[in-house]
Parts: C-alpha cells; sequence; structure tokens
C-alpha cells in the first residue's frame, strides 16, 4: 500500500511537471515573434461587391429548404459575381444561391480559384483533398477539403465546398501555437471542446488538493513527532551509543541532529541508505535494544512483524533520542568499519595535522 510520503511526491511530480510546462509555453509565447505563430501571414481578405446585390429567391423560399426554427442568421452576399444567401443554423452552415434557391455545391475548379484569391505567396497549389478530420475541426460541411502548398511555411488552405467558405490557413507556425496552447491550457483529450474544466484539468486540479493534503498531513505527523521543535539547548551533552549486531560497543555519538539516520551520518557515513531517507530502501535499518518508539506507516510497510516485534526501525523515519542503537547485519557492520578506516585515514593526512 502506498505511504504519504510517497504519494506527495507522486504528486508533486505530476502537479510540478505541469506547472514547469505552464512557465515554459507561458515564456515561449512571450519569446516567439506573434507574426511567426499566426496562420494568416498569407491570407488575403476576400473583396467586397461593388454593385447591388439583387437576389431572385425570397427567404421564406430558402427558409423552406431548412428547418425554419433552428435557423440564427441569414447573410446576403456574392460569390463569383452570383448572390448567394449564407444560413447559419444551429448545427452548422447551408449556403444557397439567391438567383436560383439552388443549394450550393462547388466543383474543384471553383474550389482552387477561391483558395488561390486568399493566398498571397507564390507556391503552386495542390489538387483539392477531401479532408473530413479537418471538417470536424473547423466546423465544415461533408464536402470539405484542403489544398496544401510548397511554401517555407508549409502553408494548407481549407475550403468548404458547400458554403463557398475560406474556413482557415494553416501553416507551422501555427501548427506549433496551436501545440503550446494545448500543453498551456492542459488540453490533453482531443474531444475537451472549448470549455476549459474539461477531465484534464479537474485531474490537475484534483491532484494539486491531493499534494495539499498530502503535505498537510506529512506536516501535522512532523509536528507530532517533534521533528520541527529546538530541543538541541535540553538535550546538549546527550549521546546515542551504536553496537554491533553482537551487542559490542562501536562508538558514541552526540546528539546533534533532529532526525536519526541524519544524527548516525553526523560528520561520517556510518549507516548507508539509497532513497535519500524516503523510506523505501530499507538499507537505512537499526535495532533499538532497550525500548523501540512506535513503528510509522513506513516502517510498517517495510519491515517484518518479527522484525518489528525485534525492535528494528528504519533510522531516516525516527527521531534521534538518547538511546542504544545496534547494527542488524554484517553487511552494515562492514560498511561501518570501513568507514571508520577511511575517516582515520582523512584525518592522518589532513593538512592540519601534518607537523609543520
Amino acid at each position: 500500500m502506498m505511504n504519504a510520503r510517497s504519494l506527495h511526491r507522486i504528486l508533486g511530480l505530476v502537479v510540478g511537471a505541469q506547472l514547469l510546462i505552464w512557465t515554459l509555453t507561458g515564456l515561449a509565447f512571450n519569446l516567439i515573434n506573434d507574426e511567426y505563430l499566426s496562420a494568416n501571414t498569407q491570407r488575403t481578405k476576400p473583396t467586397q461587391a461593388s454593385s447591388l446585390i439583387q437576389p431572385q429567391v425570397t427567404l421564406s423560399h430558402i427558409a423552406a429548404q431548412t428547418k425554419a426554427d433552428t435557423i440564427t442568421r441569414i447573410k446576403l452576399e456574392t460569390l463569383f459575381d452570383r448572390p448567394i444567401y449564407r444560413v447559419k443554423l444551429s448545427d452548422g452552415t447551408q449556403a444557397f444561391w439567391a438567383d436560383t434557391g439552388e443549394q450550393v455545391n462547388l466543383h474543384h475548379q471553383q474550389l482552387t480559384e477561391l483558395a488561390q484569391q486568399s493566398y498571397s505567396g507564390e507556391s503552386q497549389l495542390s489538387m483539392p483533398v477531401l479532408d473530413k478530420d479537418a471538417a470536424q475541426r473547423y466546423g465544415g460541411s461533408q464536402e470539405f477539403y484542403r489544398f496544401d502548398t510548397q511554401d517555407q511555411r508549409g502553408t494548407q488552405i481549407f475550403v468548404d465546398g458547400n458554403t463557398g467558405l475560406v474556413k482557415a490557413h494553416k501553416n507551422n507556425g501555427s501548427q506549433l501555437k496551436q501545440l503550446l496552447f494545448m500543453l498551456h491550457f492542459i488540453d490533453y483529450f482531443p474531444n475537451n471542446g472549448v470549455s476549459f474544466n474539461h477531465v484534464a484539468t479537474q485531474m490537475i486540479a484534483l491532484a494539486a488538493l491531493l499534494l495539499g493534503l498530502s503535505g498537510t498531513w506529512l506536516l501535522v505527523r512532523k509536528l507530532l513527532a517533534g521533528d520541527y521543535v529546538s530541543w538541541r539547548a535540553k538535550r546538549q551533552g546527550q549521546s546515542l551509543t551504536l553496537l554491533s549486531p553482537d551487542g559490542e560497543q562501536l562508538e558514541t555519538i552526540a546528539l546533534t541532529q533532529d532526525n536519526l539516520m541524519d544524527n548516525l551520518n553526523h560528520g561520517q557515513m556510518r549507516v548507508p541508505s539509497q532513497c535519500g531517507g524516503g523510506g523505501h530502501c530499507g538499507m537505512c535499518r537499526i535495532r533499538f535494544v532497550d525500548y523501540a518508539p512506535p513503528a510509522t506507516p513506513e516502517e510498517q510497510a517495510r519491515l517484518k512483524e518479527d522484525q518489528l516485534a525485534a525492535g528494528v526501525r528504519l533510522s531516516c523515519q525516527q527521531k534521534a533520542t538518547h538511546a542504544r542503537l545496534a547494527l542488524t547485519s554484517r553487511a552494515q557492520l562492514r560498511f561501518w568499519q570501513k568507514a571508520q578506516y577511511e575517516a582515520c585515514e582523512a584525518q592522518a593526512t589532513s593538512p592540519s595535522q601534518r607537523p609543520t
């Protein structure tokens, strides 16, 4: 079972990673030129009609071809010098020729002409390609086409064949901008829509909440254990005794640190650890000879019941106290002996110990 410390670290990694992503993407938006990120650097505005538009078909005729209760807006415009009604519905847009009443359905040559009119670059346009994914992304009809170019920015042009609208331009810069926005707003799932309150945001928010709660719980545990209480003055002169696995006294260590493992390793390494005091590796175990303090959840998860009953604890999880402690294995004893030898060698060769 995962303990509170492990949960806190995992949550800190998740929330911290997203915070780093948020910071870096925000920095990128400030440093990268807006023109490079724009999709419309080579897009031209459509020309407006120079003469009065005279439709031949009434709006009632157009409404009869659609569901009248779903119409939200009707615009009268021109397309290829012909009047056209663009009808905005609740589920999309339809277009009808205002001189005949027929629904608009452009052929490839007309689509290419519209794409070319919207493009100010000099690159040749490809043949129109039906793109259903882009239609869903840009809110187009089933007749939604993409034109590719070979310019330096990799421009793509999207035209709706049922409305005659150039829906969008896209290039390398705008795709980078889309990626940065996805990372910045935690928009990791394709069906999030336009709402910020989507699943990914809720997951990160929940992780941040759990991070705060687990951190508070760990802080309360530390406070109850007295880890943040200044106790050096009242324990000045006290010490702990380190014994071998057989009970032979090895050395006496003054109490200078709050944490037991930090106290044992003060000045020189005596008890090794691979997890840095996280309670995961179990290498820092020691045995309380006289009286063992209550086991922490980390110790209960790492040590066996017979070890706990024998007074074995993880030194990284215990508070330093005046007690007799024994190493638990021959490997620990060999490590202590090697550390003592290296400490003596270092002391013998230090400049302060050399005769003048």
